[in-house]
């Protein structure tokens, strides 16, 4: 195994949870050298012919695209396990362009050796959807409130995404009941492209949300102040509402009793919200 394997930061939960000493060191042969990339800096940008998928081991960076008009919309963050590069246009070119917002180093593998291996190592193929779709499921949450949520709850949506994000990565319990601190290694002009506002919108917004007691900043850091109002604000609980891990049985019909296109107990009454008016069927 590669040394920067075996110290690799990620390597709990980015996508070499599911692989074996034996597969890690397998991958060591088609991984190339890590890639450091200053803040400010790109992986890749929007167009470029790239043949590497790259996994994110430390750092945070910013996946955009560019308009017409030369406005950027950021898509979503990358921490340190996601994966950026995976996907590609049909003409083999990057559909977006992936930004160091701080310090960023990556593990880059070229996307048809990774390709290949993965036909070898099914949990490793599961693994790679798993955070793929999880990620899209995420992007989707924050773009799909653009258009139906106001300035204060699409700021509070993304800092609680990004919060949450990290909660996860540290393993961290929730407690409504205390003062969390987070990284946000991000300007309120990344913020507005991630929002659809403009950085002025975003300065006023942050502001009436610190003066009414929701967060602090620090160079870099920000502390959330009232947990559950602020996740009540974007709309994002954090705690889904409790589900039994055995559903109940489903209520047994006797063949004998279907009559008239509905059920019917043996005392001839009827079971069901409404009765089916007409066959189902040719006419």
């Amino acid at each position: 195994m590669r040394p920067e394997c075996q110290s690799c930061p990620v390597r709990r939960d980015g996508l070499c949870a599911s692989a074996s000493d034996a597969q890690l060191q397998a991958l060591g042969t088609i991984k190339h050298p890590l890639w450091h990339v200053p803040a400010g800096g790109c992986v890749f940008a929007e167009g470029d012919g790239s043949e590497m998928v790259f996994i994110i081991r430390r750092g945070w960076a910013a996946v955009s695209v560019f308009h017409e008009n030369g406005r950027r919309q950021v898509l979503r963050f990358a921490m340190p396990g996601s994966m950026v590069g995976f996907e590609t246009t049909a003409d083999g070119c990057m559909p977006c362009t992936v930004e160091a917002l701080t310090d960023l180093t990556a593990c880059p593998i070229p996307r048809q050796s990774l390709m290949r291996f993965c036909q070898t190592a099914p949990e490793l193929t599961l693994r790679m959807w798993s955070l793929l779709a999880a990620e899209t499921i995420s992007d989707w949450r924050l773009l799909g409130g653009l258009g139906t949520c106001t300035a204060t709850e699409r700021i509070a949506r993304l800092l609680v995404a990004l919060c949450q994000r990290q909660r996860r990565e540290s393993g961290a319990c929730v407690d409504d009941d205390c003062v969390d601190e987070f990284a946000l290694p991000i300007s309120q002009t990344v913020i507005a492209d991630a929002t659809g506002l403009t950085s002025v919108h975003v300065c006023r917004t942050l502001k009436e949300m610190r003066a009414a007691g929701l967060l602090s900043f620090t160079k870099g850091r920000l502390r959330v102040m009232d947990w559950p109002r602020l996740a009540d604000l974007a709309e994002m609980s954090e705690t889904p509402a409790p589900q039994s891990a055995f559903p109940p049985p489903p209520p047994v019909l006797e063949p004998d009793t279907w009559c008239g296109g509905t059920w019917h107990n043996a005392s001839g009454r009827c079971h069901g919200s409404s009765p089916i008016s007409s066959p189902i069927g040719p006419s």
